[in-house]
């Protein structure tokens, strides 16, 4: 505490008795003291917590890394590149641990902006797979006995059910891309208006989809 302070600041920080400090009730503290317990407090970095904070930090790693590798279930529907798949499943997949992306770049000879790019961009369209077959499964509990046209169906079950893009789909059902999306439209209008419990107006409905 010694180098930024004054010759009488450094005999008034003698002066204090350290343990009485951190052990009496604040209330009965000067300002001056409770100054000191608050330096104390913003420098104390004790092994015990260190520790700590380093076993929260493992642990919330390992958390991440299984919400990524559980996603590889989705990996056949959502179309990754041929490098995004195969940098996802050497990060991810692999039997070796401690992969890092800097051993993923030596590996497949790369960048290690590229290699982040890679699994970066394979885990943004997993989670978009994911969170489709979401949104699918709270429609279906909506529109069960609701959608009964055929062609709706099969681009229900395409797109939110097995995660397949919008231009899959379009190529599966020999349409057009703009038919489909428009198909997609219809199911997510049909499941809002079916949610409420008073009767929508169709137009109101699509208007309340397209701004969600």
């Amino acid at each position: 505490m010694g180098k930024g302070l004054s010759r009488s600041e450094r005999a008034r920080t003698r002066s204090v008795h350290f343990q009485d400090i951190e052990g009496s009730s604040e209330a009965r503290l000067t300002v001056y003291e409770k100054d000191v317990l608050n330096k104390i407090r913003s420098t104390k970095d004790s092994p015990l917590e260190k520790l700590v904070a380093a076993e929260k930090a493992s642990e919330e790693q390992k958390h991440a890394i299984q919400k990524l590798r559980r996603l590889r279930r989705y990996v056949k529907y959502a179309h990754l590149t041929p490098k995004q798949r195969q940098a996802y499943k050497l990060f991810f997949m692999t039997k070796r641990t401690g992969m890092t992306l800097r051993k993923l770049a030596k590996k497949l000879k790369i960048s290690l902006s590229s290699a982040w790019a890679r699994i970066h961009g394979a885990v943004l369209r997993l989670e978009r797979v994911e969170l489709r077959r979401q949104e699918g499964r709270e429609l279906r509990n909506i529109l069960e006995g609701v959608l009964y046209a055929r062609k709706l169906k099969k681009v229900f079950y395409l797109y939110f059910d097995k995660g397949w893009p919008p231009a899959a789909v379009a190529k599966s059902l020999r349409s057009n891309l703009s038919t489909i999306y428009s198909n997609i439209q219809t199911i997510r209008v049909l499941g809002y208006a079916h949610s409420q419990e008073e009767y929508i107006p169709w137009e109101e409905a699509r208007k309340k989809i397209s701004h969600l």
